[in-house]
């Protein structure tokens, strides 16, 4: 029994550390905002926009959410990574209207994106489909990579993607499909996740 409490202990405190740390960097760039030059109004964008989504993941985060908001953060966090993309980047989004009401544990389909923009090269191109089909949201985005990019070590061993096994594997065990593929030109992940 005092094993279990001590375990409980921990389990809390690691909790609350994590929350710690993004709550630190929410404040600390509320401060930087106010010292940026009023004439830099793209900064004061950037720094608004990655303000808006650590107050998701912070403050508006339930045990699940709407998918209309999870939509609406994935878009926010698009047009954030946006901002350091050339323009010569496609981008081809599509969320069907469908889901708004669907509810869904938050933060899973943003590692994935992290990942296509982080690894987009060759034509420079990102595909993005999100829709339901029966009781299942299906996600898939695929990215564009040169014929010579060395991106063998991305097929799901990355932290991020690790993370998301293991939160998958928690939330949705066996109610969930996984699927991570490269091609000579394209990286292509899909999640599939059925709901009650």
């Amino acid at each position: 029994m005092e094993k279990v409490k001590v375990d409980q202990l921990e389990t809390e405190l690691k909790f609350l550390k994590s929350q710690y740390h993004p709550h630190f960097l929410f404040n600390a760039l509320n401060t930087i905002y106010f010292q940026v030059d009023d004439k830099n109004e793209e900064a004061k964008q950037s720094i608004e926009q990655l303000s808006d989504l650590l107050r998701y993941q912070l403050y508006d985060i339930e045990k699940e959410v709407r998918m209309e908001q999870e939509i609406n953060y994935l878009k926010s966090y698009i047009a954030f990574q946006q901002l350091r993309m050339t323009e010569r980047l496609v981008l081809d989004l599509y969320f069907d209207p469908e889901l708004k009401d669907r509810k869904i544990h938050p933060l899973l389909f943003q590692p994935l994106i992290e990942n296509a923009f982080k690894y987009v090269r060759g034509e420079y191109r990102i595909q993005l489909e999100m829709k339901s089909a029966g009781n299942q949201i299906q996600f898939e985005i695929k990215n564009s990579i040169s014929r010579t990019q060395n991106t063998g070590n991305r097929k799901g061993k990355g932290i991020g993607i690790e993370n998301l096994k293991r939160r998958l594997n928690l939330l949705y065990s066996d109610k969930y499909h996984l699927e991570i593929k490269q091609t000579e030109s394209l990286f292509v992940a899909k999640l599939i996740i059925s709901i009650d």
